[in-house]
């Protein structure tokens, strides 16, 4: 299924499912104007498909003790296929890396880390990147304050019409 596929109904399913992935399909069909068997076969397609990777509880750090953020950009050594493929490898390991994003410019890497406090999130830096790994550089800003945090993309949700 590419993006361009998805009709209005499926932004109207894909934005209420982003808001609450909890939704019982009755309610969900509710919201969207169909039948909760067309509604189900929408969003067991939506799945199949690849574009519902994947359903989640989003915790706050802070109450379950990582109340540390850290955006780490790194450049490695060497950009060789294989060494960004070893690199990748040992921060899919990690458990306290939350994303690791590949990107163009000054850096190869930027990465999003959670710690108990900036002493373990030092020694995991010293440890994990500094130690570890065939790195070039990195750096690291903690976080002060979360000003926007969000996992919803930007979906067109116009209600469709007639339905």
């Amino acid at each position: 299924m590419k993006t361009g596929t998805l009709d209005r109904i499926d932004q109207c399913i894909l934005a209420a499912l982003q808001a609450d992935a909890s939704l019982q399909n009755q309610t969900l069909a509710e919201r969207v104007n169909l039948s909760p068997s067309a509604c189900l076969k929408r969003v067991q397609r939506l799945r199949r498909a690849g574009v519902i990777r994947q359903e989640v509880a989003i915790l706050d750090a802070a109450r379950v003790g990582f109340p540390v953020l850290v955006i780490s950009r790194v450049s490695l050594r060497s950009t060789a296929r294989e060494a960004i493929q070893a690199f990748e490898r040992k921060v899919q390991a990690l458990p306290q890396v939350l994303q690791c994003h590949c990107v163009a410019g000054e850096t190869d890497f930027v990465l999003v880390i959670c710690a108990r406090s900036l002493p373990e999130y030092q020694a995991f830096a010293q440890q994990q990147l500094g130690d570890a790994l065939e790195l070039k550089s990195y750096s690291s800003d903690v976080v002060l304050s979360t000003t926007k945090f969000t996992t919803q993309l930007p979906l067109d949700t116009a209600r469709p019409a007639g339905a």
